[in-house]
C-alpha cells in the first residue's frame, strides 16, 4: 500500500531564487551560472496508507501504522458514558449483549489515543470479530469458555490481570467500578511493535464522492438502529460530510477529546443471526453475534445509504462486502463504524433525504 509522489526543484529554480536573494542582499549583481539539465535534482515524497482507514500519511511521519491494531472491549451501558478515545478509533463494532444492550469493540491503529474505555469482559462472539484483524485485544477479563476462545485466536490477550504489572491498563479515579478501567493504547501498543500491522477488507475509494454508496445510493438524512434496550442513530452532517453519532436520544461524545460529538465517514449495517444458547446461571442467556456466513445490509457514505451483502468464511478470514449484484463496494476514505444489528429483536429505520435541483432558467429571447 505504498506509493511515491515526486515533487522536482530544478538546479535553474534554485539559482533563480539565490539570484534575487544577493540581488537584495549586496551591491554586487554578478550574473548567475546556468545550470545544465544533468543537474536536476529530485526530491521524492514517499506515502503509505492507513490500511483501515485509506488516509495517507507521509512515511515515517506515522510510527503507530508499523505496528499492531490496539483492539479494546468498551462498555456502552449508560454508567460507561461517555466512553473515552473512541473519536480517535479506526474501526468501531456495535454489538448486541445481555439484558438487550449493545457495546462495542473498538479498533485503533491510525490514531492512538494515550488511553481509551473503560473496557469490560470478552463475549463469544468477539474473536470472529477481532481475529481477521491481529495484534492486541485488551478486555477485563471474562467467563473462561469466552476467554479461552480467544485466546485461540492467536492476538495478544490483554487482560486485567496480565498487565496489572506492566503498567498499560489503570483503573480511573474519576469513575466508579466497574466502569473504570482504561487502556493505556500507546504503551500497550509500544511493548508488541515485534506483531504485524492488520489488513483491510475494506477497499477505498480515492474520495468519498467515488464510493459505492454516494455513487449507486440515495440521499439519506437519518438512520436509526435499534437493539432491544438503546438505539444508536447517524444523522448526516452535510457541511462536514460525516455521520453523527447519538444513543437514546443524547450525543455520544468522546470525554477524553474535548467532548467532540463521534462521526464516521462509513456506517455498515450489518444484520445478523443471534446464536443464544449459553446460558448463564446468573445473567441468563447470552447472545453471540454469528459474523460468519452471509447477510443483508445497508452502507452509508457521504450522505447516500446503498443496499449490500456481507459474506464471511469463517473467523480468521476477513469479511467481503458487495452491491446486491455482487460487486464489490468502495467506502470513503476515513473511519468506519460497524451496526451489528439482529434480525430477530433488531431494527433498522431510514429516513431519506429530499434533494431539490432548482429549475433550468429559461433562455433568453
Amino acid at each position: 500500500m505504498t506509493w511515491g509522489k515526486t515533487l522536482k526543484f530544478s538546479a535553474t529554480t534554485f539559482a533563480l531564487l539565490s539570484s534575487i536573494v544577493l540581488t537584495g542582499c549586496s551591491a554586487s549583481s554578478s550574473p548567475t551560472p546556468t545550470a545544465s539539465k544533468s543537474q536536476t535534482p529530485a526530491f521524492t515524497l514517499n506515502w503509505i496508507s492507513a490500511p483501515l482507514t485509506g488516509r495517507q500519511y507521509i512515511k515515517e511521519t506515522n510510527p503507530q501504522l508499523d505496528g499492531p491494531v490496539v483492539m479494546g472491549k468498551i462498555d456502552n451501558s449508560f454508567a460507561a458514558r461517555p466512553q473515552g478515545g473512541l473519536s480517535k478509533a479506526d474501526i468501531v463494532y456495535e454489538e448486541l449483549v445481555e439484558g438487550g444492550i449493545t457495546r462495542y469493540l473498538a479498533i485503533f491503529h491510525s490514531q492512538l489515543p494515550e488511553r481509551f474505555g473503560p473496557l469490560r469482559s470478552v463475549r463469544p462472539m468477539d474473536p470472529d470479530i477481532a481475529a481477521p484483524y491481529g495484534g492486541i485485544i485488551a478486555y477485563s477479563g471474562g467467563q473462561k469458555p469466552f476467554v479461552t476462545a480467544m485466546r485461540k485466536t492467536g492476538l495478544y490477550n490483554a487482560s486485567e490481570t496480565s498487565e496489572s504489572t506492566i503498567r498499560t491498563m489503570k483503573r480511573v479515579k474519576d469513575r466508579e467500578a466497574p466502569h473504570n478501567l482504561f487502556v493505556l493504547a500507546q504503551r500497550l501498543q509500544a511493548r508488541h511493535k515485534h506483531l504485524k500491522s492488520p489488513t483491510s477488507s475494506l477497499q477505498f475509494a480515492e474520495s468519498a464522492f467515488q464510493s459505492s454508496a454516494y455513487l449507486l445510493g440515495k440521499p439519506v438524512q437519518t438512520l436509526v438502529a435499534s437493539y432491544p434496550e438503546t438505539k444508536a442513530r447517524w444523522d448526516y452532517d452535510q457541511n462536514y460530510g460525516v455521520f453523527l453519532r447519538s444513543q437514546d436520544g443524547k450525543k455520544s461524545v468522546d470525554a477524553d477529546n474535548h467532548k467532540v460529538q463521534i462521526s464516521a465517514t462509513n456506517v455498515f449495517v450489518i444484520r445478523v443471526k443471534v446464536d443464544r444458547s449459553f446460558r448463564d446461571p446468573r445473567y441468563g442467556f447470552v447472545p453471540k453475534t454469528l459474523f460468519e456466513g452471509k447477510g443483508k445490509g445497508q452502507l452509508m457514505t457521504a450522505g447516500k445509504v446503498i443496499d449490500i451483502l456481507w459474506s464471511k468464511k469463517n473467523q480468521k478470514s476477513q469479511a467481503v462486502f458487495t452491491t446486491k449484484d455482487g460487486k464489490p463496494i468502495l467506502v470513503g476514505t476515513g473511519n468506519t463504524w460497524f451496526e451489528m444489528v439482529p434480525t430477530d429483536v433488531g431494527n433498522v429505520k431510514i429516513t431519506y433525504r429530499k434533494v431539490t435541483t432548482s429549475p433550468s432558467p429559461s433562455p433568453s429571447k
